[in-house]
């Protein structure tokens, strides 16, 4: 009976392996991805990935798809972590992150059942991509408290909803400063009106 088994998991896990191989090659961002990661990469907002996909995936990802700084952790099926919407590789990440309060990490996904859940039992604020995949799930949003239907719409929200230690919103970046002492005769004599 073992060995049956044991049979019958490999040629499930050998069919998933091959699907995912083949996900790989149309693999692309989702609309807004590229926005929303500089925007977070610019405010120095950590930014981590946790998949159901494997290794191979994420690796993939972060090669061909991904061009700001890997996100980290990045947490696969491959990894020890019960799949969410067990909220173990949630809280772990915070641990790694240090902070405070799981209510200072925002969980965004595309799924009700599996992400958004996912993020609510671990104490994290919730962003749905309401890629329409809701309706497939039962039409709700399953609480999230943000939902977009493009990742760019998200930096507002995010802003608007977190209070952020970002460098760019340093005040002494916002100071009125002098104007600067003209280079030139021409630039001085622009300066003065004198065109």
């Amino acid at each position: 009976i073992l060995a049956t088994r044991w049979r019958a998991d490999e040629t499930a896990c050998r069919v998933v392996e091959e699907m995912e191989a083949e996900g790989r090659r149309t693999l692309a961002l989702m609309p807004g991805a590229a926005e929303l990661a500089a925007w977070l990469e610019a405010h120095g907002v950590q930014s981590a990935l946790v998949t159901r996909n494997s290794d191979a995936t994420v690796a993939h990802f972060h090669k061909s798809l991904w061009r700001s700084a890997p996100l980290s952790p990045a947490i696969s099926r491959d990894a020890a972590w019960p799949s969410k919407p067990d909220p173990a590789a949630l809280l772990h990440i915070g641990e790694l992150w240090r902070v405070g309060s799981m209510e200072e990490v925002c969980m965004v996904g595309d799924s009700p059942s599996n992400d958004v859940s996912f993020g609510r039992a671990a104490g994290a604020a919730t962003a749905l991509l309401d890629t329409g995949r809701r309706l497939s799930e039962g039409g709700e949003t399953n609480g999230a408290e943000l939902v977009v239907s493009n990742l760019a719409q998200l930096a507002a929200l995010l802003f608007g909803s977190f209070r952020l230690a970002s460098p760019l919103l340093e005040p002494s970046l916002h100071a009125k400063r002098p104007p600067p002492s003209p280079a030139t005769a021409a630039a001085a004599a622009a300066a003065a009106g004198d065109t």
